[in-house]
Order: structure tokens, then C-alpha cells, then sequence
């Protein structure tokens, strides 16, 4: 009898984790399965710097690998619009956090200052980001010690697209791990 209760405990003890490492699978694989090329392709796209004239093509090659991770992970058609926006947030963030770190750089006093993350208020962008937001970025710049007026304008609207892919990263994410 204790060793049928002690099994039981673990089994549900093990059940969030079992959870979590399918959602994490599940998260990680759209980033996992594009090419390196892809992502610089989907970053520069989301940063405003592509050809527009390519787009229908980089978006149908990433379409493929959301689609090719949809099918491995059973995400029905209700969720792929999410998880289509999660997967190009996902890749244009990472891709502009490291745009960012070589204009030495953090990408942390944007979270910061618009309260990013897993336990965050997780602002919505989708309209641009109002003046009190922008304050905030800059404020948050500053206690770190950089100085704002040195940044150059490119960086600057990198930040911002940094803080606009962060707000549909966490928005999707949500929809997709309830």
C-alpha cells in the first residue's frame, strides 16, 4: 500500500513537469527547426529592413516549418494563427536581441520597463507603444548606466521593435500554454 501511495505521489508530482516539457517541446520548435539563414531573414523582415518584394516567399518558407511543427506537436488549426505570431515573435526577438547586444546593449531594461516576462502584465503593443511607454524604455536605459543620447537612431528603433516582438511573444505564448 505505501509503495502504491508513494507512486502515486511521484506520478503526480512528475505530471506539471511531464506538462511543461511538452509545451516546452512544443515552443521550441519552430525556433529549432529554421535555418539560421531564416531567422536573419524573419528579424530583418520584423525590424523593417527587408525587401518587401520578398516577403510572400519568406513567409511561405516560414509558414512550412510552422506547419511541419504544428503537425509534430497536434496544434489544431484554431491555435496555428498563434502559434505562427509566438514562432516569428519568438525568432524576431531572439534575432534583435542580439542586434541590440552589438550596439552593446541590453535588451533587460525593455522588460523592465514594460514589465515583460512569465509573471508580467505583458503589455499589448499592437497599436504602437504610447509616450509614457517609451519614457519608461528610456528611464530604464538610464538607471542602467547608458547614455541615451550616444544611441544611435538604428539601435533606437530596434529597441522598439525588440519591445513590439516581445509583446506578441508573450501574448501567443499565453494562448498556447493556458
Amino acid at each position: 500500500m505505501k509503495a502504491w501511495i508513494a507512486g502515486a505521489a511521484l506520478a503526480l508530482a512528475a505530471a506539471p513537469g511531464a506538462a511543461f516539457a511538452q509545451d516546452g517541446a512544443k515552443l521550441d520548435c519552430i525556433s529549432g527547426a529554421a535555418s539560421p539563414e531564416l531567422k536573419a531573414a524573419l528579424g530583418t523582415a520584423m525590424a523593417g529592413s527587408a525587401d518587401k518584394a520578398g516577403y510572400d516567399s519568406l513567409f511561405g518558407r516560414f509558414s512550412e516549418v510552422v506547419d511541419s511543427c504544428a503537425a509534430e506537436h497536434g496544434i489544431g488549426d484554431e491555435l496555428k494563427g498563434e502559434y505562427f505570431n509566438y514562432g516569428l515573435a519568438r525568432i524576431a526577438r531572439d534575432w534583435l536581441t542580439g542586434e541590440i547586444a552589438k550596439a552593446s546593449l541590453s535588451t533587460g531594461p525593455v522588460d523592465k520597463a514594460l514589465d515583460f516576462g512569465i509573471d508580467g502584465t505583458n503589455p499589448d503593443l499592437a497599436n504602437d507603444m504610447n509616450e509614457d511607454q517609451i519614457m519608461a524604455i528610456v528611464a530604464a536605459y538610464q538607471e542602467a548606466g547608458v547614455d541615451v543620447e550616444a544611441v544611435d537612431q538604428a539601435v533606437w528603433e530596434k529597441v522598439g521593435a525588440y519591445a513590439a516582438a516581445t509583446s506578441l511573444y508573450w501574448s501567443n505564448r499565453r494562448k498556447l500554454t493556458p
